[in-house]
Order: C-alpha cells, then sequence, then structure tokens
C-alpha cells in the first residue's frame, strides 16, 4: 500500500522503541527469505541447533525444518485451529522423530531467557503466491524465524485510524494469506496515537489497549502508544502471553475461539500465579463489574495447572450460581482434555471428586458444600477462586462458605470482585485479603480506567419516578366503614392494615403496571430497539414479575408497537419472557410453578435473548440474571424495584459490557431507566472508596439531567457564537440559515473548529436524551446544527467520515428521519456503509435509481452492493475528464468574469452558480469536438463544475456552494456510470437525482440554478 511520510515516520519510530528491548532491526527486502516463504528457515534452523544440544545430533536438522514450515503453512481446519496447533508447537510440546526412531520433544523457543532467541523487528515485509494480490506488512516481529506479531500502522495526520489498521489486518492480510498467521500470537494496530491488539481476525470491539495499572490514567497521544509499544512488545510480554496466555476453545460445539487477556487480567493472574508460587494463602482482586473477572480466573488456573512448583494442584472455579464458565470450560478441554475439566452435578460428586484427590479443574456452586463435614481434603495444592466473593462468603462457620473452609483446611482462596462488602456480616476485606497487600487489595482495576480502556460503557441514570394521588382521609374513611360492616376489632383492624398497607400494595396496583409498562415499551422502541439492543426488567417481586411479562407483550402486540417493528424492518412481532426462581417445596405458589425453568430451559432463553435477530426483546426479573449474566447486547434495565448497596451495584452494572451489532452498531454506553427514585442510592452503590476515585464511582452512572443540563449549555455556547449573524432564526432549517452560518464560519478565524467540537458534544449527547421532554424546544436548531456541520465536512473522505461518525455515536434512525432533516439512512446490501448525512442520502437515491443487471443464464442478479455502487463512483471520478477545444479563450474569458463576480447574498451566490453551469456546459460540449485539443482546466479527479468552483471561485462563495457542485458532478458521474433501458429513462432518473440534491439544500427544483444544472448534466451524455 502506498505510505505517507508520516506513516513511515511512525512506523519508524516504533522500530526505535524496539530496539532497545533486543529487538534486531532488518529491512523487509533484506530479510533471508523468498517472499513466498513464511518462515525465516535458515533462522529457524539455528535456534533449533542451538536450543537442543543434548539431542539434536540425532536428527535431520533440516527435515525438521521442512516439517515445522508444513506445519505452519497448513490451514485446512481454519485458522484458529491451525493458531492453537501452530502454538502448541512453539511451547516445546511436538514430539519429533530422530534418527533412531526414537521422539523427542524440541525447544523452538527458550521461554526462560528471552535473549537466547533471535529477536528481529522488520518493516514493509512483502508476501506474494502465484495467483493472488501481493500484499505487504508494515512491521512484523519475528522470534527464532517464525512470525508472531504482525503491527499494521496508520498516519497520526491520516483520516482513519486504529480500527481500519485492524480491519485490513482482518479482512485482508488473514483473510489472503492466513498461513502467515498460524504462527501469530497477537496483532497490532495503531494510528500513532492509539494502539490497540488482538488475536488476527476478531472484531474489532475485542482488540483491546496494553496498559499497566501503575501507569497514569491520563497518559495518552504518543506517550501513550510508545509506553505500550514498551509494555506490549517487549520480548518477555510477547512470550510470555506465546507460553500462557493465549487460550483456545476449539472443542466443538461453537465457533472455535481464541482468548488474548486484558493487561489487568494478565497482571492479575500473573500476581495470583506468585502468590501461590511463594506459599501464599489468599489475596483479593477488584475489578471493575463487567470488565472479565470470569475470565481471569481461567487464565490463573491455566497459569497454576501449568506450573510443576504447584504440585499438580486442584483448581476450584468458585460461584454462587450455576454453570459459571460454560463458554469458557472449552478453554479447559481443549487444552487439557474432558478428563482435567469437571462440574459435579451433585453436593455428592463434588465430594467425591475432592476425597479421590483429582486433579485438574472443578467448576462448582457453593451450594454444594452445605454438609461436606470437616477436613473433606486436607491437601494444600487446592486453590479456590471465587466468583462475586462479596456474596455468600463469610466467616461465620454455618455459612456456606465457613463449611467449604472447614472441608477444606488447608486450601487457598483467591477473591474476585467488582464491590467487596465491609459490614456486620461480611467483611470481603478480612476474608481474602492479605494484610500486607496495599488496602488489603492484591490487585486494583478501577472503573475509571476500565471506561477509559473501553473494557466496559459508561452508564446513564434516566429517572422516570411514577407519580400518584392518594386521599389518605378518604383512604381512611373508607378503610374504617369496611372494618364497622364486618366488625373487625382493633386487633384484626391492625392485622390488615398492615398487611394490605404495605409497599406491594402500591406496585400491584393494575394502574400503575400499566403506566409504567407504557413507559417501558415506548422508551425502548424509541431507542435501543432500533440499534438492536435489548432489555431486561427489574420488577418489585416475582409476581409483579408475571404481571409486567403479561402487560408488556400485550402492549408489544398492539398498533403503535406494530408500526414501529414495520418501520424498523427486522421482526413481526417482538416479546417479553419472564424468568424468576420457582422452588420445589410443597408450599411454593401453584400459580408460580409453569413459571419454572429447567437448566436446559434457561439456557436457550438466555441463548435466544443474546441472539440479535431473535424477537426476545425483553427479560423481566426480579432477583434471578440481576448477576453474573452475561449479555453485552442489553442496553438498558427498567429498574422498579427498591435495592440498596452491592445489590443495587451489580443491578446496574447490567448494561455496561460493550457490544458491536452485527449491522456495526456500537454500543457506547448503558442506560438504567429508574422508576423508584433511586439517584442518591445509586451514588452511595457505585462510591467507590479509594482516594484517588470521585465521589461518584469515577464517572461511572451519569445522571439524565446532567447530561440534559450538558446538552442545553452547549447549545447556548453555539448560539452565543453564531450571535453576530443577523436575522438568523434557529427555528427555521433551510438553505439561507445553513448558507448565513457557513459564510459567518468562513469568515471568522476559528469559528468552523469550535462550532464543529461544540456540535459533536451535542451529537454524542442527543441519542441519549432525544426522548426528553426538555430538549423538544432545541430540536429544529439541532438539525439546522446537523445540516451545517454536513456541509463544512462534505469534501471529507468516507474514511474520514467513518472515524468522525464512530466518534459521535450512532444516531437511532426515528431521531435522523424525524428531527434531522437532512439527513436518511440506508442500509447497504453486503456490508454497512457508514457515510455523512448527505452521503447516505445521495446513497439512497442511488439505489432507488439502480437497476438489477442484465439476465445471466436466465436468472436475474441482485442489484449491486451500496459497496459495489460506491466502487462505481470512485471509478468513475478517479478516470476524470480532460475537456478541450478550440474554444478555449472565449471559456477561459468567462471562466475570468466569473472570478470578478461579487458575493453579497445567497442570491447572488445562486446566479453565480448558474453561471459556472453553464460555463461548465459549454466546456463539456466543446470536449464533443476536438479538432483543436486544449486543456481547459487540469485532472484533479473531480468534475468540471466542481473545478471551476474550486479554481475560480470569488470571495463570498461558501462552502455550502462548492458542496453543491461537488454534488451535482457526483449526479453527472453517476448518470454516466449506469447502464440505462433507454434514454428517456435515464433523462428520469437524472432529474430526480438532481431534484433530490437540491431538496436536500432546500433549494426549490424549478427555475435557476436547477435549469442549468440540468442542462450540464444533459451534455455529458447526451450524443450529437
Amino acid at each position: 500500500m502506498a505510505k505517507g511520510i508520516r506513516e513511515r515516520e511512525f512506523q519508524n519510530l516504533m522500530i526505535q522503541w524496539s530496539i532497545p528491548m533486543d529487538w534486531s532491526f532488518i529491512a523487509g527486502r533484506k530479510l533471508p527469505r523468498e517472499t513466498t516463504q513464511t518462515v525465516l528457515a535458515t533462522q529457524l534452523r539455528d535456534a533449533l541447533v542451538r536450543l537442543n544440544p543434548e539431542v539434536i545430533a540425532g536428527f535431520d536438522v533440516d527435515a525438521v525444518v521442512e516439517e515445522i514450515v508444513a506445519t505452519v503453512n497448513a490451514v485446512e481446519g481454519g485458522l484458529v485451529r491451525a493458531n492453537e496447533q501452530v502454538l502448541h508447537l512453539l511451547r516445546g510440546h511436538q514430539e519429533f522423530r530422530g534418527a533412531d526412531g526414537v521422539w523427542h520433544p524440541l525447544k523452538l523457543i527458550d521461554f526462560e531467557n528471552p535473549s537466547a532467541n533471535t529477536l528481529v523487528v522488520s518493516d514493509e515485509v512483502a508476501i506474494t503466491v502465484p495467483g493472488k494480490t501481493s500484499r505487504r506488512f508494515d512491521l512484523v516481529y519475528w522470534i527464532n524465524g517464525l512470525p508472531v506479531v504482525v503491527v499494521e500502522v496508520k498516519s497520526p495526520t491520516a483520516k482513519s485510524g486504529w480500527a481500519d489498521a485492524a480491519r485490513e489486518i482482518n479482512d485482508v492480510y488473514a483473510a489472503e494469506y492466513p498461513w502467515f498467521f498460524t504462527s501469530n500470537v497477537f496483532a497490532v494496530a495503531s494510528d500513532g496515537l492509539k494502539l490497540r491488539f488482538g488475536a488476527a481476525g476478531a472484531p474489532t470491539n475485542l482488540w483491546q489497549p496494553f496498559r499497566s495499572t501503575a501507569d497514569d490514567e491520563d497518559l495518552a497521544g504518543q506517550a501513550d502508544v510508545q509506553r505500550s509499544v514498551e509494555l506490549l512488545l517487549n520480548p518477555a510480554t510477547v512470550l510470555d502471553m506465546l507460553a500462557d496466555f493465549a487460550l483456545f476453545d476449539t472443542s466443538g460445539g461453537g465457533v472455535d475461539k481464541k482468548y488474548l487477556p486484558r493487561y489487568p487480567q494478565m497482571e492479575a493472574a500473573r500476581l495470583i500465579h506468585e502468590r501461590v508460587v511463594a506459599g501464599g494463602s489468599k489475596g483479593l482482586i477488584w475489578h471493575h463489574q463487567g470488565s472479565g473477572k470470569t475470565l481471569l480466573m481461567v487464565f490463573a488456573a491455566s497459569l497454576l495447572l501449568a506450573d510443576t512448583r504447584t504440585e499438580s494442584p486442584t483448581i476450584i472455579l468458585l460461584s454462587d450460581r450455576t454453570q459459571l464458565v460454560r463458554q469458557t470450560s472449552g478453554v479447559f478441554t481443549s487444552a487439557m482434555g474432558d478428563a482435567y475439566f469437571h462440574q459435579p452435578a451433585t453436593s455428592a460428586e463434588l465430594r467425591s471428586l475432592l476425597a479421590d484427590d483429582v486433579r485438574g479443574v472443578i467448576s462448582t456452586t457453593v451450594h454444594k458444600f452445605a454438609d461436606a463435614g470437616k477436613s473433606l481434603s486436607t491437601r494444600g495444592s487446592i486453590i479456590v477462586l471465587v466468583d462475586e466473593a462479596h456474596r455468600t462468603q463469610s466467616a461465620r462457620s454455618k455459612s456456606l462458605a465457613g463449611q467449604m473452609r472447614a472441608a477444606l483446611p488447608h486450601a487457598k482462596f483467591f477473591g474476585m470482585t467488582g464491590t467487596p462488602v465491609k459490614n456486620l456480616a461480611t467483611d470481603t476485606f478480612a476474608l481474602f485479603g492479605e494484610e500486607s497487600d496495599p488496602g488489603r487489595v492484591l490487585h486494583r482495576y478501577s472503573v475509571s480506567r476500565s471506561l477509559r480502556d473501553g473494557a466496559t460503557v459508561p452508564v446513564m441514570l434516566d429517572p422516570h419516578p411514577v407519580a400518584f394521588e392518594l386521599d389518605d382521609q378518604a383512604l381512611q374513611a373508607e378503610f374504617d366503614q369496611f372494618a364497622d360492616d364486618f366488625d373487625l376489632d382493633d386487633p384484626d383492624r391492625e392485622t390488615l392494615s398492615r398487611k394490605f398497607g404495605r409497599l406491594t400494595s402500591v406496585f400491584a396496583n393494575p394502574e400503575r403496571i400499566e403506566a409504567v409498562c407504557q413507559d417501558i415499551v415506548d422508551h425502548y422502541l424509541a431507542g435501543a430497539y432500533r440499534n438492536g439492543l435489548k432489555a431486561q426488567v427489574v420488577a418489585y417481586n416475582r409476581e409483579m414479575a408475571v404481571a409486567y411479562t403479561d402487560k408488556l407483550n400485550e402492549l408489544l402486540a398492539g398498533f403503535e408497537a406494530t408500526q414501529v417493528l414495520a418501520e424498523v424492518g427486522v421482526h413481526e412481532k417482538i416479546t417479553a419472557e419472564v424468568n424468576i426462581s420457582v422452588s420445589e417445596s410443597k408450599d411454593e405458589d401453584p400459580t408460580l410453578r409453569v413459571f419454572a425453568l429447567s437448566e436446559t430451559e434457561e439456557e436457550e432463553q438466555k441463548r435466544r435473548f443474546l441472539t440479535p435477530n431473535d424477537p426476545l426483546c425483553f427479560l423481566v426479573v426480579t432477583a434471578k440474571l440481576l448477576t453474573g449474566f452475561d449479555a453485552p447486547n442489553e442496553g438498558v434495565l427498567y429498574l422498579d424495584k427498591p435495592l440498596k448497596a452491592h445489590n443495587l451495584f451489580q443491578t446496574i452494572t447490567r448494561p455496561n459490557r460493550t457490544w458491536v451489532s452485527p449491522t456495526g452498531f456500537v454500543k457506547t454506553s448503558g442506560v438504567v431507566v429508574d422508576y423508584i427514585g433511586l439517584a442518591e442510592e445509586v451514588q452511595r452503590a457505585v462510591t467507590d472508596p479509594t482516594a484517588e476515585e470521585t465521589s461518584k464511582g469515577g464517572g461511572f452512572v451519569t445522571d439524565l439531567t446532567e447530561l440534559v443540563a450538558e446538552f442545553r449549555t452547549t447549545f447556548a455556547r453555539i448560539e452565543d457564537l453564531l450571535a453576530d449573524i443577523e436575522d438568523l432564526d434557529l427555528s427555521v432549517h433551510g438553505y439561507e440559515s445553513v448558507r448565513a452560518i457557513n459564510s459567518f464560519l468562513d469568515t471568522h478565524p476559528g469559528a468552523a473548529e469550535v462550532f464543529s467540537k461544540d456540535y459533536r458534544l451535542l451529537a454524542r449527547l442527543y441519542p441519549l436524551i432525544n426522548t426528553d421532554k426538555r430538549i423538544t424546544k432545541y430540536q429544529s436548531g439541532f438539525g439546522l446544527f446537523g445540516s451545517v456541520y454536513t456541509t463544512l465536512f462534505k469534501k471529507s473522505s468516507d474514511e474520514d467520515r467513518k472515524e468522525r461518525l464512530g466518534e459521535l455515536g450512532p444516531m437511532v434512525l426515528e431521531i435522523i428521519n424525524a428531527h434531522v432533516h437532512s439527513f436518511a439512512v440506508v442500509a447497504g446490501q453486503e456490508e454497512p456503509l457508514v457515510l455523512d448525512a448527505q452521503g447516505i442520502a445521495v446513497l439512497k437515491e442511488l439505489l432507488a435509481l439502480v437497476r438489477p443487471k442484465a439476465k445471466n443464464d436466465g436468472e436475474d442478479q441482485a442489484p449491486p452492493s451500496a459497496a459495489e455502487i460506491l466502487d462505481h463512483i470512485k471509478a468513475a471520478l478517479d478516470k476524470g475528464i480532460e475537456p478541450g477545444s478550440a474554444k478555449y479563450t472565449a471559456l477561459a474569458e468567462r471562466i475570468k468574469l466569473l472570478r470578478d463576480r461579487i458575493i453579497q447574498n445567497s442570491q447572488d451566490a445562486l446566479e453565480f452558480l448558474a453561471e459556472a453551469l453553464r460555463v461548465a456546459r459549454a466546456i463539456v460540449n466543446a470536449e464533443k469536438h476536438p479538432d483543436e485539443t486544449v486543456v481547459v482546466v487540469d485532472n484533479d479527479h473531480i468534475g468540471v463544475l466542481s473545478r471551476i468552483i474550486e479554481d475560480h471561485a470569488p470571495s463570498g462563495l461558501t462552502v455550502t456552494e462548492k458542496n453543491l457542485a461537488e454534488e451535482i458532478d457526483q449526479v453527472v458521474t453517476r448518470t454516466l456510470a449506469q447502464s440505462w433501458d433507454n434514454a428517456d429513462a435515464r433523462n428520469r432518473g437524472a432529474r430526480r437525482a438532481t431534484a433530490a440534491v437540491f431538496r436536500r439544500y432546500r433549494i426549490k427544483p424549478v427555475g435557476e440554478p436547477y435549469d442549468s444544472t440540468v442542462a450540464y448534466i444533459e451534455a455529458h451524455y447526451l450524443v450529437d
């Protein structure tokens, strides 16, 4: 790929940062390899001889090298399986047959002494095979001749970012040359300002930063990238990742997966391992909720099992819920086989496993330790990793945790929690924390770090208090009359008053249930549903959960809901289902027994909820699934139950997981809609009691009122900025207003940058608060600002627009269509395309005009996709136009007159545009008579009209007219690029496209400059 100088400079910087870490630089063109080869065979051969001095004499080394190269180049089972097999080989676990017929393991890499390996970093590494497009990797890091890290960089000043670099690795390099990635430990993508690493082929939302919890959280920009390079690409880290932290799930039953650790997981797992090896007995891991504690336990267990110093341990993965590591159990079976992973179904089976000193991993719940007895196993090599360590864990001997500790008196206990508890009943710090650890915490990953790293997203608190009127006197009078009628004495009256005067009675009121459920449906359909997100509803008790489910399903089948479903076009119907605990006790309410779910049924329900296109969109709960249920696609939680402390914190973290939808929507925040009025309680629940954190949980929860206030303040700043524009009415969204603002921004240095910055903030806030009535009066002005912003940046490339809109956060379709009138959205047929507002509208017009291609073999081919249409546009623009004519002098004079025009108002600008169109038409007509060829303007990849405007624009012409001219030329390009049935169809299509462009700019498609535009377009394709 072509390199800009700044990109190459950053590439060289990464090399400079790598050399002090013992990487030797060899330019890609000087590597001892052919461009068809994956492995540096000479370096691999030297390493085999150097690292295996005792046995290598009995081998044909060249034959071994050939066998290794063949293994590296084999990808028949898919990249993940091939990667697992090759890393198994690199770890020294594969045996080779010597000349004497004896099998020996051979060391390919020295993990204990990184400097004993041949460490090379190369730039511009080419790879090619016959029949494939040649590719060139920006940087490749080699260990003993094997490519273990591939880096793709973008310039810090380029329009593309790190995500584009990651997609290039996934969609181009790994897709076309997968065998170059079978020995890959991880891939790196960076734009010089941000760096992310991930498994090649993994979705970009799984690519993570690599930092250190010991560093300043505010480290950013190039300093942050340099620090990441020094940490991640240190040979010791690469080898550590290769040896112990690249885990696989290829056990079957699902998609093959490769797991790489986040840096806090890696740090914490190492600390647990080091403590066990050093003879320690406990430790507390405090990581923000939703940041991956379950996978941390898997990494820690893998480290402990692989180390011979831990004396073949038994690792107990403990939870207070079933199937803790169902989603990652395949990691252990892939690595060790089924015999080393155990999930006891009963307490008796658990006791049997421990009594028999079984080794490996046991995944179980604390409840199965009930009545386990004392000293069930006295081994000291039992390590218990406790998930959600603040729950069911106490020092009381009769508690479940107490019984577990009595059964395993010499075991080591490590607790993972996002909400440690310290009260009279439970002290997580004392139970798991080592006194010598700072604050009794072995490792800490804070809320603010988690948010900054993108490991979790912030949660917005949206209060929806439910008001009701109560006439105390009338109620008391009616109750007294009732008691008198039935001749109730005072004790009976008091009993009834206590029983039915509780909060339950208010929650069970049918009118309240309907009001809350209607609000839930309205809120969900207006926002979360349109982005593919799903929702949980937390009801006061089990009976209310059932009642809410019934009411929600009734409303979801109603006319208003079906209208929204038809508009979005994904489901014909969506539903809610209840998930509550139902006991097998004979005292259980018979009306609730029907809602009991078996383990299989519950897993299937959760699977459907996690499936984006499944119609199950609501899970209604009261206690179950509030903790431990990892649903990244949950965007909103409707809370209608009083909760406190860590229970409240656990609940409101449900929507804080990161997620990218199949259509490319990036979840940037979660929402908790609060019907109880828990704002103060929430702030207490999320308060982080460490000195460096804020009193409001490090930015984890934001009250919607704060967002509304920030929106108003930002809007007011823009109003103040534009205050000097005469007669500007922000409620009028039309060409005059857009042009007036553009003219002001053009003539005031720095104003456009200030405007753009504030508008982007508004755009990030708007999707979060668009249903709030307090911002209704701002919607017209916000739409106007959106048109101005779009016009300002219309000339940005598609990549720039993708990056910018990614920063802004996606807008709901209803918001775009209803309020920001210059925007329209259409989905691509093959892949999501992210354009700016006018680009999307143009694309929509194109899709409406394009007909299916000609029949082939008797079958209709599908219409071209959005991506194909854009490719046609780019190809046509790249082709260029070279008009020429003997009439050049006359045309040049007309252009000179254009330059001398004085533009004082928008009408002058439109007249200038009309005249420019007439000149452009004359140029196009002139090129049809090339008896004397004189180049009028240079071929700079834009149309004739755009070039005239660009080169000869008078003062006073704003970016609005320039962008309108560019769109007119795009209509020309699209018209020329398409095959039409006849001239009439072509003319109608061109006129429709032209009219659509004019309407977007709030200009009537009649008179001038519309007539000149049509004439100019016709001049391009009419044949004399």
